[in-house]
């Protein structure tokens, strides 16, 4: 089943604390930014030549470019922002794949522009996920669960910020909000200076425009709710 699909799984661990994509209940706490209009590179203006991209990018799983398709009423379930993050040839693009009935993050990726192509530099599909650029830096946020936490109701997010070093990036901040608290309350954690780990992608070319193309052009299951 596909990674959209199934976005609505917990995920847990032995007594531990993990991930998971709530069901139902308050928005996400992360408000992912939509670039202006002026400064966003021209494929962050058009979805469907964005999805596009994100599907021919064999270092994305197949799950999420098999169900990176329309919604209901033609709209891609994706949210972008736009930023100067790896000193590329243009401004880099962070893509949140979401699910289209709430828009719950399933996945992030950051496209750095090489020679007018934009390369896949950094993927987190461990949802719920999403990325944004904060101050120059690359800001990946999870909601954390408890084994026993309702999917209403997660145990609290956890904030790492990336900066891009050597070629890729590496952690510099790691923060966790419990929201079992009263008021939830910061907690700094540990800082790791390994660099993420970086996909293995090809650049791809934006094939602009891609808007002309056809709806069905996206796949069978365009229209999807």
């Amino acid at each position: 089943m596909g990674a959209l699909t199934c976005a609505c799984v917990v995920v847990t661990g032995c007594g531990t604390t993990g991930t998971g994509v709530r069901r139902e209940g308050p928005a996400p706490s992360p408000t992912v930014k939509r670039p202006s209009t002026a400064m966003a590179p021209a494929i962050a203006r058009d979805p469907q030549a964005l999805a596009t991209m994100v599907r021919r990018d064999s270092s994305v799983s197949q799950d999420v470019r098999e169900d990176l398709t329309p919604c209901a009423g033609n709209t891609y379930p994706m949210a972008t922002d736009t930023g100067d993050l790896t000193e590329g040839d243009g401004p880099d693009l962070v893509v949140n794949v979401t699910t289209c009935g709430d828009g719950l993050g399933v996945a992030a990726y950051v496209y750095r522009m090489v020679n007018g192509k934009y390369q896949n530099v950094f993927a987190d599909e461990r949802p719920p996920v999403y990325g944004s650029v904060e101050d120059g830096q690359l800001q990946i946020i999870h909601e954390v669960y408890k084994v026993d936490d309702p999917v209403t109701f997660p145990t609290g997010q956890e904030s790492v910020l990336y900066a891009w070093r050597g070629g890729r990036f590496v952690q510099v901040s790691r923060s966790y909000a419990g929201f079992d608290a009263p008021t939830p309350t910061v907690r700094p954690e540990p800082t790791s200076t390994d660099p993420a780990p970086r996909p293995d992608s090809d650049p791809l070319d934006p094939d602009l425009p891609g808007a002309s193309a056809s709806p069905s052009a996206a796949g069978p299951a365009a229209g999807r709710r």
